[in-house]
């Protein structure tokens, strides 16, 4: 027992070491405490009480013994006795009665909450049997606290992570669905409560050995460097978790990239678009407490501006904090993005990030799914639920839901009707659901198959009035450049101006692309020219083949040249083209098989040859918008599809018979290393991949190519050439065993060609290969090859940290040093895209080996497979339902039908016939050539507007 004045020296020194009030971080960490209480919970806990405590468990164990579900309540009696007597000693020494309160309450609100779940009650039990051991009995040193100051700042420590347990324990008691996220909450907070537990023990270590002056410096030290581990701990393992789930979504940052290239686009008119946001159904949707409705739709043409209006609305709804916002552009040209599941990752990685409190529940689902990426459906429908149901406010927006195939429209839109209806029935207004498309039927089928009859789905027709004060302000803007360069009087500018917005119709795509026609005319007589009423397009078509046209007028031929076939591949490339390989298949020298970088690469930028009908987004080159693939080929000749598609053919052929694909004894390492500074391997992960699929093009159109194609003897001359130096470096295949007669007879119209038999070995290979199941599908079919990519890419993924500085400039040129590790399969996304480390890529590998796989051929989940028969099951149901027992039951009661080989390159709907699919294609642009002769009503299709005269006949 320490002296009189031994105390007084403590006393005295206490006051030259500590002058501050030990009160203060005590009162700072209470007011924290209380700020995230609720109103009821605050009023709750300030009135409670130990004896009400007491009570209420007493009243517990009745109720669980009535129901014959007893649990240890014992173990809460050390804690309970050790924290009455803090509080007495607390409500003396710290003169803070009301205080002791923010301690019985959070107790009993979490036991009662707890109790309703066996699993979540032993765990709270548990810790709080835990943490009465880390307490001390302070009733044997109370006559200390009076003389001691270090003691009673360990009273205040005490309180403060008492506080703190609770402060954690009460986020994970709190909810509806506080029960479906414990478990993992629980394990996540593991690190932390062993942290203050620790701490615990230590403040009773500090009473019990009486604490002086030189044991309290020491327990300071001690208790601030435990605690700058511990955050660095938690912190460390939450970024390690974060970063687990991130790579186990894997949703990319494409979305963030396309609403940064749409704000961009956005930001040289800043007020385009805006008018949206005073729609008084989107200003309802947005700002109403509980809107109209927690569904909209929004429709228009195709070219209307739909999606930089759905970025305008994104962009409002991101300031609208704390409402979170999550959304995605979905994009036929996507690789595979625009699935049901892409959609849903996408929404899932944004949410992530704005909603942190779910990763641990992410990070428990992902290590249970048995899936390195995400991929079931299941799954992601059931995370996104998750989230949903938790978030307090959110708007969700999807943009271009019809370039998404219909079976995937079909599930996004059923599990969204679905959510918002149940989410409306609980709590209005708090989820709400943006969608912008065309205006299809099926989408409006599914969005009118709510379950609730009061969620009924509000739709948006965009007509094309309302944008055109946009047009009208981006076009005088053009309009007022183009004065300016070609030196025009104001009355013909206006003309140009009024003309451009009249036929444009709503359609922000037709204006943008006939301004930038017009201020590319390289004089004014051709400008004039263009602008004659009798010239000016009509509709998008016409805009497009002003474009072609003028791009052949003004270039050289060279550059014409250039143009057609850079738009030739944008339109035939099996998935988007990067920068760097267009680049690199420019640069091939066939002849001497090598890369002529420097003499041959592009020195302008692509907008400078094809103008506006292209674009980049990050390294990608892609098409305007989804319309001009169908008009490109349309517009001219020249850019023929089956032409183009035998120039790939032979490409990819040509180039894969290159010395970077011998084997180990053919080439060097040496050799190897540069070649690949060269820019050798930078073609090698679209020609792998997608050679046979460029053969298969050029064969089905093999009748259109010799019939209508463009240099058609060139053309043959160079796949005959491909075809056979491609079957001679890989000999080892035995091309020409056991022909296969389908395939000589799908080969049948190049019989007189001299390249027939090799033709007919080659597609006999292609098939074989494919017929062997879906494994097959995955790999690459010659083994030769596959050893080579093999070996390429290892020597790719080490070989950045082995460069200088000016090699590794070089290297960045070709390759993308970042994400260098790709994926084995050829069918998959990443097998072009690759993952930032070894580690990544190796979880992603994994999920290509899950058991039960979908046979269906083209199926975009053959690459990946499921986990289980049932998710299998219910993938065929949804998109293959011919595979079904009870379809081949029924089949033979279904009548046959004319093939539909005719297809609709806008929403990819099929016809038997020319006449439908152009009417179908009228109807997405808006177009009505047939008038009433009467009224003057007009119609896409002539039977319409026949049926509609009959009216007036029979009035």
């Amino acid at each position: 027992m320490a002296t009189n004045d031994e105390i007084s020296s403590l006393s005295r020194a206490s006051t030259a070491v500590n002058p501050r009030s030990t009160a203060d971080p005590f009162k700072a960490a209470l007011t924290k405490f209380r700020s995230r209480l609720s109103g009821q919970q605050l009023t709750e806990f300030e009135n409670s009480t130990y004896e009400n405590l007491c009570h209420e468990v007493i009243r517990i164990q009745h109720e669980q013994e009535g129901l014959k579900n007893m649990m240890n309540l014992s173990r809460l009696q050390s804690c309970l006795e050790a924290l009455n007597q803090f509080g007495k000693v607390i409500e003396v020494f710290l003169n803070v009665s009301r205080t002791v309160a923010f301690i019985w309450g959070p107790i009993k609100f979490l036991l009662l909450t707890a109790s309703t779940l066996a699993d979540s009650f032993d765990t709270l039990l548990d810790a709080y049997e835990q943490i009465g051991e880390c307490l001390p009995l302070l009733s044997e040193y109370e006559s200390l606290f009076r003389q001691n100051p270090y003691m009673l700042q360990a009273l205040e420590l005490i309180y403060m992570d008492i506080l703190e347990f609770h402060q954690h324990a009460l986020r994970f008691f709190t909810g509806k669905v506080w029960k479906r996220f414990f478990r993992s909450m629980w394990n996540d907070f593991g690190t932390k409560f062993n942290g203050i537990l620790k701490s615990l023990g230590r403040h009773k270590r500090l009473i019990e050995t009486r604490a002086h002056l030189i044991h309290f410096r020491q327990y300071q030290e001690d208790i601030e460097e435990m605690n700058t581990k511990l955050d660095l701990l938690v912190a460390e393992e939450q970024n390690k978790k974060t970063k687990a789930v991130k790579e186990w979504i894997a949703a990319g940052s494409q979305a963030k990239l396309d609403h940064e290239k749409f704000c961009e686009v956005r930001s040289s008119y800043p007020t385009t678009g805006l008018w949206i946001l005073r729609n008084e159904y989107i200003k309802n949707w947005m700002d109403a407490e509980v809107p109209t409705t927690p569904l909209a739709w929004m429709t228009g043409m195709p070219g209307a501006g739909k999606t930089i209006l759905a970025s305008v609305i994104i962009e409002e709804c991101k300031r609208r904090k704390p409402v979170l916002t999550s959304y995605f552009y979905c994009n036929c040209d996507g690789g595979g993005n625009s699935s049901a599941v892409g959609v849903f990752k996408g929404l899932l990685d944004q949410l992530l990030d704005q909603f942190p409190d779910l990763m641990p529940h992410c990070h428990t689902r992902s290590s249970s799914s048995g899936e390195p990426s995400l991929r079931s459906l299941g799954s992601a429908k059931k995370l996104l639920e998750d989230f949903c149901l938790t978030i307090p406010k959110q708007y969700i927006i999807v943009d271009g839901l019809d370039e998404c195939e219909g079976p995937e429209r079909k599930q996004i839109l059923e599990f969204f009707v679905q959510l918002v209806t149940q989410c409306d029935s609980e709590d209005p207004g708090r989820l709400r659901i943006l969608f912008v498309s065309q205006d299809y039927a099926d989408i409006k089928k599914a969005l009118h198959r709510s379950l609730n009859s009061k969620v009924v789905p509000k739709i948006i027709s965009l007509t094309s009035t309302d944008n055109e004060r946009d047009i009208r302000i981006y076009v005088s803007n053009l309009a007022s450049q183009v004065k300016v360069k070609y030196s025009l009087e104001e009355e013909l500018a206006h003309y140009i101006r009024e003309l451009t917005i009249s036929r444009a119709h709503g359609m922000f795509l037709y204006a943008e692309l006939v301004m930038s026609n017009l201020l590319k005319q390289p004089t004014k007589l051709e400008f004039l020219d263009e602008t004659q009423l009798e010239r000016f397009p009509n509709g998008l078509e016409e805009a497009y083949e002003r474009i072609v046209s003028r791009i052949k007028r003004t270039s050289s031929e060279a550059e014409w040249n250039v143009a057609k076939k850079l738009l030739g591949w944008m339109v035939c490339a099996k998935r988007q083209l990067t920068w760097k390989e267009i680049q690199v298949a420019l640069s091939i020298d066939f002849d001497a098989q090598t890369i002529e970088y420097d003499d041959r690469r592009l020195r302008v930028h692509i907008h400078d040859i094809c103008g506006s009908l292209v674009q980049r987004t990050g390294d990608r080159v892609h098409l305007v918008h989804s319309t001009a693939k169908l008009y490109i080929t349309q517009c001219t000749r020249e850019i023929h599809e089956p032409s183009v598609e035998c120039e790939l053919a032979a490409l990819c052929l040509q180039y894969l018979t290159f010395p970077c694909f011998q084997d180990d004894q053919g080439i060097d390492n040496f050799t190897l290393h540069q070649a690949i500074l060269q820019g050798h391997l930078a073609f090698q992960d679209y020609a792998v991949a997608k050679w046979f699929h460029h053969v298969n093009a050029f064969i089905h159109s093999g009748n259109d190519l010799l019939t209508k194609g463009n240099d058609v003897p060139t053309r043959l001359s160079e796949i005959a050439v491909a075809l056979e130096d491609f079957t001679m470096r890989y000999d080892e295949e035995a091309w020409h065993d056991n022909i296969l007669p389908q395939c000589e007879e799908k080969c049948k119209v190049f019989q007189r060609e001299i390249f027939f038999n090799t033709l007919a070995a080659v597609a006999s290979h292609i098939f074989k290969f494919q017929e062997k199941g879906f494994k097959a599908r995955h790999v690459v079919s010659i083994q030769s090859l596959s050893k080579a990519l093999e070996r390429n890419r290892e020597i790719l993924e080490g070989l950045p940290p082995k460069l200088s500085a000016s090699e590794l400039a070089i290297f960045r040129q070709f390759y993308d040093d970042e994400k260098i590790f790709k994926c084995p399969k050829v069918t998959c996304r990443y097998f072009s895209e690759g993952f930032k480390d070894l580690e990544s890529r190796k979880r992603h590998v994994n999920v290509h080996d899950r058991p039960f796989q979908c046979t269906a051929s083209q199926c975009f989940a053959t690459e990946c497979g499921f986990s289980n028969k049932n998710d299998l099951d219910k993938h065929r149901l949804a998109f293959h339902p011919e595979m079904s027992e009870l379809a081949n039951r029924f089949k033979s009661l279904i009548p046959s039908t004319a093939k539909k080989t005719r297809h609709c390159h806008i929403c990819g709907k099929m016809f038997t016939r020319s006449l439908h699919l152009r009417d179908h294609i009228r109807s997405h642009l808006g177009e009505r050539p047939h008038a009433c002769s009467e009224c003057g009503k007009a119609f896409t299709r002539k039977n319409d507007c026949t049926r509609h005269e009959k009216l007036h006949d029979r009035r």
